[in-house]
């Protein structure tokens, strides 16, 4: 499922250049989806680690949200083919209660027997270059993204069979590149609705895994130098400000 929600954005991107080849447009023409000018997008949906390591791998998939301005340039023919933007969202990740159990020892010995916490967080701050494709009818982009992502893990809650006790996984910063494409189509006047999928890899690769209460982790869970990577697909709403 990971997979499909990179591959049906990038299928969509494929099938629309091929219909662009049998139609005629003016690039910036009255009914081009975008115009020159500032614009905001909103958005939510799931994101979902992706070939998870050390501690990343002890979260499930979960709901994520998101805010960007963008901008595009005019040109001599109308809109410019790319535009700027700044983004910023935030990820929230739920324990997968079995995968923890499975590999979490605590340091008084025993087995773990159940697990709670709260969500893990995911804060990300990127620009973004976005490269769109002229059709008549949507306007397929592709979407490349430079910035900070935050890796915030919430508290774990256990309970084995030698008492109960609490983990706390590493705290992380570091760079992000992520990849991604998306589709747009204009509903009315300055609005519009909008689908995206990305693939993001965050440079966290100095973590050391769990820092409290001692405890080991089975099986090489912990994550001495594991980076962050997961795959985000969202939908919403663009509208044009200003003019």
């Amino acid at each position: 499922m990971r997979t499909r929600l990179l591959i049906t954005p990038f299928a969509l991107l494929a099938l629309l250049g091929v219909a662009r080849a049998g139609h005629a447009q003016d690039v910036g023409g009255p009914n081009e989806q975008i115009q020159p000018g500032d614009y905001l997008r909103l958005s939510g949906g799931i994101v979902s680690p992706v070939s998870a390591k050390g501690s990343l791998r002890d979260w499930k998939s979960g709901a994520g949200f998101a805010v960007a301005w963008e901008s595009w340039p005019g040109s001599a023919s109308g809109v410019g083919r790319a535009g700027f933007a700044i983004t910023a969202a935030y990820n929230l990740l739920p324990l997968d209660e079995a995968r923890f159990i499975s590999e979490f020892t605590p340091s008084s010995g025993g087995t773990t027997t159940s697990a709670t916490a709260s969500r893990a967080g995911i804060l990300e701050v990127t620009t973004n270059v976005k490269i769109r494709i002229p059709t008549p009818l949507v306007v397929p982009m592709v979407n490349i993204g430079l910035g900070l992502i935050d890796w915030h893990p919430g508290t774990i809650h256990y309970q084995s069979t030698t008492g109960s006790g609490t983990a706390r996984q590493q705290h992380r910063t570091g760079l992000e590149f992520s990849i991604g494409a998306g589709i747009d189509r204009t509903i009315v006047d300055r609005f519009a609705l909008f689908g995206e999928a990305a693939y993001v890899f965050g440079y966290t690769s100095y973590g050391g895994g769990f820092t409290s209460p001692g405890g080991v982790c089975t099986a090489g869970g912990c994550d001495v130098l594991r980076n962050t990577t997961i795959v985000t697909a969202r939908a919403g709403l663009r509208t044009r400000i200003g003019r």
